[in-house]
């Protein structure tokens, strides 16, 4: 089983990058998070894999952080969520608002995610919550909360709850305090 792939960053589109390794080319999906953080073309990448065999053939997933794939496989793992409503709701929901809203039960957190309805939720909070907990897969309760306030104000200002997932998953981990996050929040809108 391949665990990573180490090359140079070919071809880079919003749903899949071409990594070469080796003069071979591998397409490998990515989710926007991801994404955003890609080195521009011809640079060297290290992206931590997960195979998905299915009937028509194998897809490779890549992620930058390694836990971002942990949590990918481990949303995989569960019956009705492929590999593409995983990747959804890590698109849309940051890693650690999403642990969070597993260990406290959260499904309106859950239900943010397109496609992902209260059954899903239900079912993902089910069987997750034990295997987050045996993983020690940490999360940051203070970010989650400052990010509900964050949406709140944001809603507030008009800004729909897709866009707002959306620019509260752009603002780096560094940024700790609301004033900070609002900050880097109103930056991130002007450049849209």
């Amino acid at each position: 089983m391949i665990y990573s792939l180490s090359g140079k960053l070919i071809i880079k589109k919003p749903k899949f990058v071409v990594v070469e390794v080796n003069g071979l080319g591998f397409r490998v999906f990515v989710s926007a998070r991801t994404f955003r953080k890609l080195p521009k073309l011809n640079n060297r990448i290290k992206l931590f894999c997960y195979i998905y065999h299915h009937q028509n053939g194998n897809e490779v997933f890549g992620f930058l952080e390694e836990r971002e794939r942990e949590i990918f496989e481990l949303l995989n793992s569960i019956s009705g969520v492929g590999p593409r409503a995983a990747l959804k709701i890590l698109d849309e929901i940051k890693i650690d608002n999403l642990l969070n809203a597993i260990s406290r039960e959260q499904v309106d957190i859950l239900t943010k995610a397109g496609g992902i309805g209260k059954k899903k939720a239900t079912r993902i909070i089910l069987e997750l919550s034990d295997k987050i907990k045996q993983c020690k897969i940490d999360s940051d309760d203070s970010l989650v909360e400052v990010d509900s306030e964050l949406e709140e104000i944001l809603k507030s200002l008009g800004y729909k709850r897709k866009d707002i997932y959306k620019v509260i998953n752009q603002i780096p981990s560094k940024a700790k305090t609301l004033q900070e996050r609002i900050k880097f929040a109103l930056k991130i809108i002007s450049r849209q």
